[in-house]
C-alpha cells in the first residue's frame, strides 16, 4: 500500500477505550451519540458508530468520566460490516492532552 505524503501522523496514536458523547453542532445534521474510543491521540480520536456521520460536521466531544468537552469535526468515515457501522475519525480544533493520559507520548502538546 502506497503511503500518501499527507497521511503522516501528527501525534502518536494510543489504543484506549474511553467513554465519550459526540454531539453535532450543525442543526442540519442533528445527532448525539454515546460511544467508546478505539484510538486516541493529541489531535482527536477514532470511534465505531452505528450511523454514518457526514464529513466536515462540527461536533463537541465530551468525556463521560468528568464532563470535559472539546470542539472538533468529523474527518473520516469508513464503512464496516456491510454498512452497519462506521469507523469514524474526529479531529479537534487544537491538539492537546484532552484524554488526560498520564505520561503522554513526547509528540503530544502538554
Amino acid at each position: 500500500m502506497e503511503k500518501d505524503k499527507n497521511d503522516s501522523r501528527r501525534s502518536t496514536r494510543l489504543s484506549r477505550q474511553i467513554a465519550i458523547t459526540i454531539t453535532s453542532l450543525d442543526p442540519a445534521c442533528d445527532f448525539r451519540l454515546e460511544c467508546t474510543t478505539v484510538v486516541v491521540n493529541a489531535h482527536g480520536c477514532g470511534v465505531i458508530v452505528r450511523e454514518q456521520l457526514m464529513k466536515g460536521t462540527s461536533v463537541t466531544v465530551k468525556l463521560v468520566s468528568n464532563g470535559r468537552s472539546k470542539k472538533g469535526r468529523v474527518v473520516l468515515d469508513i464503512p464496516l460490516n456491510e454498512n452497519t457501522s462506521w469507523l469514524t475519525g474526529l479531529e479537534f480544533d487544537r491538539p492537546s492532552n484532552f484524554w488526560e493520559i498520564e505520561n503522554p507520548p513526547a509528540d503530544w502538546p502538554v
